[in-house]
């Protein structure tokens, strides 16, 4: 599995789950509707400091030498709100970005957690909710966030073409 392919999948089904846009921070688009959550790549590969699982695949005549470790990779992810009136209700930013955030954390503890094993992908470790608010113009932007760091398998695969003809020099 690539990064890009564990990211993906792991974004999607916590998209599902809450129900609300998860995307890429820092990126030229339009702001998504609130409640939506952003997210980060901290450190997107952390060795395991080993050297790795090798085997060998036999390819024809050639074959191939297939390398797996298990990285550790660190996402951050934050959950945005505004206060503001909707359907004639006041809707605390505070309150709905900290209600996402326990619900997304709750996720990556139990129910993503099994969701994501099932697809190679370990939740090594999830950091605490932390408050990240910022000020936007004259208001703020209600962010409440958390760390998740996760372990996933790669397999770098190296052909190796097969030995056609061995000649023997005598001297």
């Amino acid at each position: 599995m690539t990064f890009v392919e564990m990211r993906n999948a792991m974004v999607e089904k916590l998209w599902n789950y809450l129900g609300c846009p998860v995307v890429l921070a820092d990126q030229v688009q339009p702001e998504a509707p609130f409640p939506f959550v952003i997210y980060s790549v901290t450190t997107p590969y952390i060795p395991d400091n080993t050297m790795g699982d090798y085997r060998t695949l036999p390819d024809g005549e050639d074959s191939a030498v297939v390398r797996r470790v298990m990285p550790t990779a660190t996402f951050s992810f934050t959950c945005c709100s505004m206060n503001r009136g909707e359907d004639g209700a006041f809707i605390s930013g505070a309150d709905e970005a900290y209600e996402l955030a326990d619900e997304a954390m709750g996720w990556f503890l139990h129910t993503g957690y099994m969701d994501i094993s099932a697809l190679g992908i370990t939740v090594v470790e999830v950091g605490q909710v932390q408050d990240r608010t910022t000020l936007v113009i004259d208001e703020a932007a209600r962010r409440f966030g958390f760390d998740v760091q996760i372990r996933y398998t790669r397999e770098d695969t190296l052909n190796v073409p097969s030995i056609k003809k061995v000649t023997i020099k005598k001297e």
